[in-house]
């Protein structure tokens, strides 16, 4: 289902899906202001994180914001046929990942018994991606026709698909990355990303990127990608983490990126996902545009919103309140 902004619509791009365990803090599942919430939070303890990106045209520009989590990695060496590039990876399936995983918290000075909480956690969890190819193919785009992939951030679940098989999967895009994000994960200390790896199943940022390093267009101040699409940094979850504002006709909508990952964390301030590198700057970004956009027009989504559906924070009575624009069935999906 599209947004319409004024002369702009915003067209979801789906890539997939994750699954979790439910992360401490919901609110009761019987409570009224869980209700809105039902899609993506399971009965069962599970907690649903789609993938995807959302795709404007604007002028002779046709922008992807978010690429998802790209192609599966065992594709890469045995097919070249993007419609084959899904999957679904299982994480305590790759018992010699699971191992590493240990170490890896292990040499975070974690206890063993937090550290088997952990990977606990992790046997839990799966995600299917690889779907954006097939979906821009059910939208009659040409990878070739996207002329500027904006990634909110340079986590793996955002800028997947860059590339494919070792190149550029939108040939003639540049790649927009905010500066603080390309020298934390692109420059010679990029960190160990051995737990994403582990658990989404998929190539390294660092890897993913290299071959598309010399279309990447680095911003470091609030700036406009094309007409009605502008970027501002909200760092937190990452460095250079940022959000895009999409303007016209005196309407707006916000796509978040990760600065938000779910609705309930612009509903309740003392609510997170606990995955934002510094969470005292996170909870900043955070609460800056619940205060913007509460009680607004402005229609917000992320890629990881059900669906990537768009909603509106409403004001209450000493509460906020999440209403969704578009119904479950009018979601993107597979």
């Amino acid at each position: 289902m599209t947004m319409q902004i004024g002369n702009l619509e915003i067209i979801p791009v789906y890539d997939g899906q994750m699954v979790f365990t439910e992360p401490p803090g919901f609110p009761p599942k019987d409570s009224p202001e869980f209700e809105a919430h039902r899609d993506y939070i399971m009965p069962d303890g599970r907690y649903l994180a789609d993938l995807g990106g959302f795709l404007v045209r604007t002028g002779d520009r046709l922008v992807l914001l978010d690429a998802g989590l790209g192609p599966a990695d065992h594709h890469l060496h045995n097919c070249s046929d993007h419609n084959c590039a899904h999957a679904e990876y299982v994480p305590g399936n790759n018992v010699a990942g699971l191992e590493r995983y240990r170490e890896w918290w292990r040499s975070c000075g974690n206890s063993e018994e937090r550290i088997d909480q952990i990977v606990a956690a992790l046997k839990k969890q799966s995600v299917s991606h690889g779907f954006l190819a097939q979906s821009l193919s059910k939208l009659g785009i040409d990878p070739a026709a996207i002329t500027d992939v904006v990634a909110s951030h340079l986590h793996p679940d955002h800028m997947g698909w860059v590339s494919f098989a070792g190149s550029p999967f939108f040939p003639n895009a540049d790649i927009w990355a905010h500066r603080a994000d390309a020298d934390y994960f692109l420059g010679d200390n990029a960190p160990d990303e051995t737990v994403y790896k582990i658990m989404l199943g998929v190539d390294s940022t660092k890897e993913r990127m290299e071959p598309v390093k010399n279309r990447l267009r680095i911003w470091d101040q609030d700036c406009t990608v094309a007409p009605g699409i502008d970027l501002r940094h909200m760092p937190g979850h990452t460095p250079g983490s940022s959000i895009a504002v999409i303007s016209s006709q005196g309407e707006r909508a916000m796509l978040l990126g990760d600065v938000i990952h779910c609705p309930l964390e612009l509903m309740d301030s003392d609510f997170t996902i606990m995955a934002d590198l510094d969470p005292s700057l996170a909870h900043k970004s955070k609460m800056l545009i619940a205060k913007e956009i509460e009680g607004t027009n402005t229609h917000v989504a992320s890629s990881h919103f059900p669906g990537l559906r768009f909603g509106r924070l409403l004001a209450g009575q000493g509460k906020k309140y999440w209403s969704w624009t578009q119904s479950a069935a009018e979601g993107a999906g597979p």
